[in-house]
């Protein structure tokens, strides 16, 4: 049974690596159906509803695309200069950010009324209507992608031409794409402003587009006849589709910077080789790096992440679906009910 097991996974591998981001995104996708009650609701039909709609179906496949693009091309393609990877490890929370700008801009053409017809309501806090526990975990997740990338770029180097490197070897770059190696044995490629700086900025522009589009959305005017919870479910709806967009991207996001930066922290090199027969030796000591001791925990930890924002996205496609085959299901049980009665 363990045999058959293990060449399962084998063949899994092989089709699916490890780095992938699909390869422990649908195990972990798998797994949320535990719990299968729906994560996304919908407003009833209207405009708002066929714009969170499409949010939640395009655009979390978009990020599940995305997260996949860029993982495969990060097994696949041979990284030449040290920092073609810039772009990728980002990649998944911009197209949240893009996914949720292009939204925010759609609703933007939803009716509000004529300023003499408005009810006088006072300003409300950009996450009155957001899930918390959401935007804890996405808080949580930005701020430590944050401190990683900067930590990343603060302790970042440049290398002499002649160097000795070890781990991933580029070809050589003036730029400070360098961790020193065990103080000063050497050098790993991998950090540096040329890998994290766009992380930064798509962190920081996610941040930002959150808070001004929930903000937006939570003080759009209303007619003075209705209600604050009349409109309260049309909100809370779309601060959640849009919180747990942002989720998924982030989560994709830190789980692709740990795996980059924790397998650039692994580095072995092993010295005072002990020669057991002319093509047999051994090593009798190794050197890591610097940050040796969470490296491994930090890139197995990438992967699950990384895995478990796709998983979300997946879940947020599908359930969004769900929530709108339940709320066709409502309005004609609604029509046949007015015809009934008639």
């Amino acid at each position: 049974m363990l045999t058959t097991l293990l060449m399962l996974l084998f063949e899994v591998k092989q089709i699916l690596p490890f780095e992938n981001a699909l390869t422990f995104g649908l195990a972990i996708f798998a797994l949320s159906w535990v719990r299968p009650r729906r994560i996304v609701s919908l407003p009833e039909r209207g405009f708002r509803h066929a714009v969170l709609c499409w949010a939640g179906t395009a655009g979390a496949v978009a990020i599940v695309a995305t997260a996949i693009l860029a993982s495969a091309l990060n097994v696949g393609v041979y990284d030449a200069s040290g920092y073609d990877g810039w772009w990728r490890r980002p990649a998944p929370l911009a197209v949240a950010t893009l996914v949720i700008v292009i939204a925010a801009l759609v609703l933007r053409r939803v009716p509000v009324p004529a300023p003499g017809e408005r009810a006088i309501t006072p300003q409300r806090a950009w996450n009155t209507f957001a899930p918390r526990g959401s935007l804890w975990i996405a808080g949580i997740a930005a701020s430590l992608a944050l401190l990683t990338a900067t930590w990343q770029i603060a302790s970042a180097t440049s290398a002499p031409e002649n160097g000795q490197f070890f781990g991933h070897v580029p070809d050589y770059s003036p730029l400070p794409i360098y961790t020193d190696f065990n103080n000063g044995f050497g050098y790993v490629s991998g950090s540096g402003w040329p890998n994290h700086l766009a992380t930064v900025i798509v962190i920081l522009l996610a941040a930002l587009t959150l808070v001004l589009v929930l903000r937006t959305d939570a003080n759009r005017p209303i007619l003075a006849r209705s209600t604050a919870p009349s409109v309260r479910p049309d909100r809370e709806s779309t601060a959640r589709v849009f919180t747990l967009i942002m989720l998924a991207g982030v989560t994709a996001t830190l789980g692709a910077l740990w795996m980059h930066v924790g397998s650039a922290g692994t580095s072995l090199v092993g010295i005072d080789e002990y020669w057991v027969s002319e093509n047999v030796s051994n090593t009798r000591l190794f050197i890591d790096g610097g940050y040796s001791a969470i490296a491994r925990p930090m890139n197995l930890a990438g992967y699950v992440l990384q895995g478990a924002g796709v998983a979300l996205a997946l879940r947020i496609a599908v359930d969004t679906i769900r929530a709108a085959l339940a709320t066709r299901t409502r309005s004609d049980a609604d029509v046949q009910f007015a015809g009934s009665a008639r």
